[in-house]
């Protein structure tokens, strides 16, 4: 009511009566089109649908004893595999071709016995009503640890046997909302996404997101409240796949860490099922725990029912004064739908809550997503251009609201709420032209600083530099001044660390700098300039990159050769040195310009590892020298000057021989390893 309140104040509605008036006729008008399927009362032929090009079934499902919606019930016609799930009103539509009009339409719920109906007996709207399945409780038996380990074992190996082991591609839908109460809607966003994931082999699996189509809306004059952003979601169907991304508490080398009970055993007209019930032994309440569902027969795990508490419901306030929300409950549900033999992810509901710290208010997030589609044959890898990143955000990416947007896609439906607070909405004119006005077509000044440091990567590693220091007894003078001597040994390697800064122009080409200071072996210091191109290896599995560039660089070397009496006063270059004591080294500078060829591994979600060679043309400039440095004074105002090797003033002997070509030299190319992350 408060949520019909605002927007009748928003929109000058004439009255609250309008609003009911018009709750009232949509749902006589949803009634009107709803016909209740039921058994005939005599043995007559039942009625027939003939349906001869693509049609549209719709309807509702039903508790059979309750009479209460519904939600999350899976609905398809598992031979062409599309389906969908019943929002949270029970409520469903499909979009079905010409070849479904005599398959069959298969409706389940986890609890529930399942229930077939031939299409061509389906009205296009109807209820349908589900029976609650009882737990057999003489068929259970209470398993000791060590028993029920072992079946949880069988369960976990069996997972090749239940779940494709070659690539697959579904379509689904997605939808995510916030709310500041159980009625007044922020936001929204929806998508289409394409879903691929290599295999349910092993524990090394990886998936790829496509966003096909989307759209937003967030509600004019309340979107100032929505100043907390989420990312990932659109990504839960394949991190929210449990089976797919191995859950701890799956794991059988982790069973020790988690508590397991058999709660029961019912049956549908499909399966046996068992109902086990899981929790963290040592911290409960900061993992999540719930049930999970297996098939008693094939020991596939049909579905997960899970929650976490998460600070601000265990009055755990105290968070760093920079965090801008802090998490309440969250719960997540989960559910598989059998194609071919194999089971698929089928939808996901998951919800959570929280403080937005900045306005004080609580809000709470929903995301839906159910697959409408699945591919198993001929499946390809999403292009590494069309996929969505981790570092995405959809509402930003989203396009504008359009009321006709789904209308050649199997969706899930809108519940009622949401639907009647956008029918209120968009009904009048005056009404979109102020959505125009107050939604950020123009992004907010935070969305733009966002979307520009998110093309950000920073990256440390270590660097390997290869030269070469011809060791042996130096002695070297300057123009007759006193001798240098000092024994040294030989140097063929240098370690540095180099540090750089990425930034995204788009997904294959990187502006990119480093500072690289080398730590030991020689006195180094490096930077680069340049762009990077890069190509995706493996486009199946792991995120692995071959890396590309060119930079403009310059760099400067020294090594410490010995220390130099300086009673006399040496004059170089025009410069005298008045310090008693000299500091002589070997020195290169090099200018120039640098290719570089790496490898980069996407570890996780934000950072990756890499190793790249690099090699350096100083086509520019590449000088090698011997340094004369002061040593005694300020350290800013210290005197130094350089001479070449083949000055004729300059004398080095090494071993007693003299050297007028450098006996220190760094090699052109070196290897980089490190570790690169972003925002």
């Amino acid at each position: 009511m408060k949520a019909t309140t605002l927007l009748l104040a928003i929109f000058g509605l004439q009255s609250l009566s309008a609003q009911v008036l018009l709750s009232d006729r949509l749902q006589a008008t949803s009634d009107s089109l709803t016909t209740v399927l039921t058994e005939p009362a005599a043995p007559t032929e039942p009625t027939r649908y003939e349906r001869d090009r693509d049609f549209v079934l719709s309807g509702q499902i039903l508790d059979e004893e309750t009479g209460f919606p519904v939600a999350y019930a899976t609905i398809g016609v598992n031979e062409l595999g599309i389906g969908t799930v019943s929002n949270m009103d029970g409520n469903w539509q499909l979009q079905l071709p010409a070849a479904a009009a005599h398959a069959t339409l298969n409706i389940r719920y986890l609890g529930y016995t399942s229930k077939a109906v031939e299409i061509n007996q389906l009205p296009d709207s109807s209820k349908l009503k589900l029976h609650q399945a009882g737990f057999e409780i003489g068929q259970v038996v209470v398993m000791p640890d060590s028993s029920l380990f072992a079946f949880l074992r069988q369960a976990y190996e069996a997972i090749p046997n239940n779940y494709p082991i070659e690539p697959t591609r579904a379509q689904g839908f997605y939808r995510e909302t916030q709310r500041v109460n159980d009625s007044l809607f922020l936001y929204f966003n929806e998508a289409v996404l394409n879903v691929y994931k290599n295999t349910y082999r092993n524990n090394k699996n990886f998936g790829q997101i496509e966003i096909e189509k989307s759209r937003k809306n967030v509600f004019p004059n309340i979107d100032s409240i929505n100043d907390v952003r989420f990312y990932g979601g659109p990504h839960f169907p394949n991190d929210l796949d449990i089976v797919f991304s191995r859950w701890d508490f799956i794991k059988p080398s982790q069973f020790r860490d988690w508590k397991f009970e058999v709660v029961g055993l019912y049956s549908d007209s499909l399966s046996e099922v068992y109902t086990i019930s899981f929790k963290n032994k040592k911290a409960p309440n900061s993992n999540f725990q719930g049930r999970m569902y297996i098939d008693k027969n094939s020991l596939a795990y049909l579905g997960f029912d899970m929650r976490r508490a998460g600070p601000a419901t265990m009055g755990q306030t105290a968070t760093p004064s920079a965090a801008s929300y802090i998490s309440g409950n969250t719960s997540i549900k989960i559910g598989y739908n059998k194609l071919d033999g194999k089971y698929h992810l089928n939808y996901i509901n998951y919800k959570t809550n929280g403080i937005n710290t900045s306005s004080k208010n609580w809000v709470f997030k929903d995301i839906e997503y159910v697959t409408t589609n699945i591919e198993t044959k001929s499946v390809f890898p999403i292009p590494y251009n069309k996929q969505f990143d981790y570092t995405d955000i959809l509402s930003i990416e989203a396009a504008n609201y359009d009321q006709s947007y789904w209308k050649d896609y199997n969706i899930l439906q809108e519940s009622q709420l949401l639907s009647e607070q956008t029918q209120l909405l968009y009904q009048q004119e005056e009404a979109i032209a102020q959505l125009a006005r107050t939604y950020n077509q123009e992004l907010t000044q935070e969305e733009k600083l966002l979307r520009f440091m998110k093309r950000f990567t920073f990256d440390g590693g270590i660097s390997y530099h290869p030269m070469r220091m011809d060791g042996g007894l130096h002695q070297i003078s300057y123009n007759n001044s006193p001798v240098a001597e000092k024994d040294l040994a030989s140097g063929n390697f240098a370690l540095a660390t180099t540090d750089g800064l990425h930034f995204e122009l788009n997904k294959h080409w990187q502006l990119f700098t480093r500072l690289s200071a080398v730590l030991y072996g020689m006195d180094q210091v490096q930077w680069d300039l340049g762009i990077n191109y890069r190509h995706p290896v493996f486009p199946s599995g792991r995120w692995v990159f071959l890396d590309l560039g060119l930079a403009g660089y310059t760099a400067s070397s020294k090594i410490k050769l010995a220390t130099m009496n300086n009673s006399a006063g040496l004059r170089i270059d025009g410069k005298e040195m008045d310090s008693k004591t000299l500091q002589v080294s070997a020195g290169q500078s090099d200018l120039g310009a640098k290719a570089l060829l790496g490898l980069s591994v996407r570890m996780g979600k934000q950072y990756e590892i890499f190793v790249e060679g690099n090699y350096a043309l100083p086509f520019i400039k590449n000088k090698s020298y011997v340094q004369f440095k002061e040593k005694e004074g300020f350290f800013l105002t210290r005197k130094s000057a350089k001479a070449d090797w083949d000055d004729p003033n300059l004398n080095v002997l090494v071993d007693g021989n003299r050297r007028i070509e450098p006996s220190f030299v760094v090699e052109p190319w070196y290897l980089r390893l490190g570790i690169r992350s972003g925002f």
